[in-house]
């Protein structure tokens, strides 16, 4: 069995990614499993769309097997994000190849970008530039550039080449028999509001449908009617708007020693953001008070929600601990069997009745239960707590 795989939000699955699953398809996959994040995403925000809802979707347009990508990683920035989830998919010990978009098209050149921000000859360049008020990725992109040379810096200028480029890295950091693919993405660029170029962005779809539009035009037909049903069925309409307030009440209660122990803090970050919750009485003034040179407004977003949902660096050092299925076709019920004899970890498909977890493994799940919790208060009717342990796996016919 040829088994393939990608990491994704899905928030929402829209036309680019189904084309994208079609073509993993076309390429000779027997099987296609996804690694999605849950309910909270890389923008530091709640996702628009609830996690079971996005599965049900990825199943009916081409996935055959959906599995959980950990808060810890979800929530994190491109290296953390790419991690979490070529760990889980190398975990499972039956996927031949990871797939991903990107703007180049060229694994090689990719590849060869992953190398050069991986080489220890830029680590202290990237420094420098970061010491004069540069961000991360401007930083890197620069040293890259005079070491290696413009072809392979300018890969590091686009987001899906970036990400690609986290998912190389991880891939080779760890030895892994995961073959990398890639197809060129189309379409609207990401995070754009241009709908003239075929594909258009997720962001642009959230936008549209916050906003009250019809986002059925945007969407694969397939899945459609989940995505546009979401204005009648409120409870799962998620905004980062409706929890603000239980946002600051936690910002506010936290001192420096509290917020240096959150992720991806460092530079004296905890003093800016501490300054900046104690003057600012919304989050947007939060983050336009924190926000420099240095720091971007995702990366603000993200030590945001990590406070708000109680998440350590601690927490973000623990590797995934287990396989949590979310859903499966009939396609991905005959791959769950070979995934269960292979499997390095536990699989989770009965959140009700665990299989045996490392101490570690209990501290993830009860972390990803609380966040599930708090979640259930970002939609315009707060639902009661337990989700993550009563709400069923997604099984398409299909």
């Amino acid at each position: 069995m040829n088994v393939s795989s990608l990491i994704c939000e899905f928030d929402p699955l829209h036309r680019g990614h189904k084309y994208l699953l079609d073509t993993i398809r076309q390429q000779g996959a027997d099987c296609i499993i996804a690694c999605m994040s849950g309910s909270f995403t890389q923008r530091g925000e709640p996702a628009l769309f609830d996690k079971h809802i996005r599965t049900k979707a990825a199943l009916l347009c081409g996935a055959d097997i959906v599995i959980e990508l950990p808060v810890t990683f979800a929530c994190s920035g491109a290296e953390g994000f790419a991690y979490g989830g070529v760990f889980l998919l190398d975990a499972c010990g039956i996927v031949d190849s990871i797939f991903f978009g990107s703007e180049c098209g060229d694994i090689s050149m990719i590849k060869n970008a992953a190398l050069a921000a991986d080489d220890s000859r830029i680590s202290g360049e990237i420094k420098r530039l970061m010491s004069e008020g540069m961000t991360f990725a401007l930083a890197r992109e620069k040293a890259v550039r005079s070491v290696f040379g413009n072809e392979t810096a300018d890969i590091l200028r686009s987001p899906n080449n970036i990400l690609g480029t986290e998912y190389l890295k991880a891939l080779i950091r760890s030895g892994s028999r995961i073959t990398p693919r890639t197809v060129k993405r189309s379409g609207a660029a990401h995070d754009s509001r241009n709908t003239s170029q075929g594909f258009v962005s997720a962001s642009y779809i959230r936008e549209v449908f916050i906003s009250g539009g019809d986002v059925t035009p945007l969407l694969p037909e397939a899945a459609a009617f989940l995505f546009a049903g979401y204005d009648k069925a409120p409870v799962h309409r998620s905004r980062l708007s409706v929890i603000e307030n239980a946002m600051l009440c936690r910002l506010r209660t936290m001192n420096v020693e509290e917020l240096s122990h959150l992720p991806d803090m460092s530079e004296g970050l905890e003093n800016r953001l501490y300054k900046a919750i104690r003057s600012e009485c919304s989050v947007e003034g939060i983050l336009q008070g924190a926000k420099s040179k240095r720091y971007t407004m995702a990366r603000l977003r993200r030590c945001l929600m990590h406070a708000f949902l109680g998440i350590t660096a601690d927490d973000c050092s623990i590797k995934p601990q287990y396989i949590r299925i979310l859903g499966f076709n009939k396609r991905g019920k005959e791959a769950l069997h070979e995934l269960k004899t292979h499997s390095s970890l536990p699989i989770i498909s009965t959140p009700s009745k665990l299989p045996p977890l490392s101490d570690e493994g209990k501290r993830l799940f009860s972390l990803e239960c609380r966040c599930d919790d708090l979640y259930a208060l970002s939609g315009r009717k707060a639902l009661p707590c337990g989700s993550n342990l009563t709400q069923g796996v997604q099984i398409v016919d299909s």
